[in-house]
């Protein structure tokens, strides 16, 4: 998958394993299952669907049933509690545009933004169209800005754990794994770096590209617009 999103939580967390999803493919209703009523807590009390503004996040069906009629002394019944819980994200990114003023030749760094990422079953990441920033005007003796990424902390962190050239993202789709850091929410600074030399003539130079996350583990029950895809 050829999509894109920010490369530094790549590097920072752990690879899942490939059988990773296959514990939360989704459990069908049982023959017969009907729909009831249920309540969700709002404003300290429950409330239900049609008092939700934005729906409820929870459907319930009930299956099954037990009847008797006998002089026996001692009936057992077994009942079941299903849970089908679905993947959810909480995300943010303190910026999406990077604005640059190079008065002369030189290697730049900037502290460009921060990403916070939280969700409670692993995410994979895209990353398309990374690449040097490219000279918006034809001609001129250099087109591109040598261009690199780094995260971490601290500017020192980014430096510590290397510059990853532009264009190399492309190539590194990976997985955050489920863990107790993503449930709670993680969080980590984005580095970027140009090396501005005196082939560069002056003007506007440019890259842009896309950033994607995709929860690998949602339920077959959820729509792609995060509602139901059955009611």
């Amino acid at each position: 998958m050829k999509k894109a999103i920010i490369a530094w939580c790549v590097l920072l967390l752990l690879l899942v394993p490939a059988a990773v999803s296959a514990q939360l493919a989704g459990a069908p209703l049982p023959a017969g299952a009907v729909r009831v009523e249920a309540w969700q807590l709002k404003d300290g009390r429950l409330a239900t669907e049609a008092e939700c503004e934005v729906g409820i996040n929870v459907q319930v069906w009930r299956s099954g049933g037990a009847a008797g009629s006998c002089n026996r002394g001692t009936w057992t019944v077994d009942f079941t509690n299903h849970a089908s819980l679905a993947q959810w994200s909480t995300w943010s990114v303190t910026g999406t545009r990077w604005d640059w003023r190079v008065l002369k030749p030189g290697d730049y760094a900037a502290n460009c933004m921060s990403f916070t990422i939280q969700s409670n079953s692993a995410v994979l990441i895209d990353y398309e169209g990374f690449g040097d920033l490219t000279s918006l005007t034809p001609g001129g003796v250099k087109q591109t800005i040598d261009t690199y990424y780094g995260y971490g902390p601290s500017i020192e962190a980014a430096i510590d754990n290397g510059w990853v050239r532009s264009f190399d993202l492309n190539d590194s789709d990976d997985i955050i794994a489920d863990s107790a850091v993503l449930h709670s929410g993680w969080t980590t600074k984005l580095f970027t770096r140009i090396v501005v030399d005196v082939w560069n003539s002056s003007g506007e130079y440019e890259d842009t590209a896309t950033v994607t996350l995709s929860l690998i583990n949602q339920q077959p029950w959820v729509a792609d617009d995060g509602g139901w895809a059955m009611r």
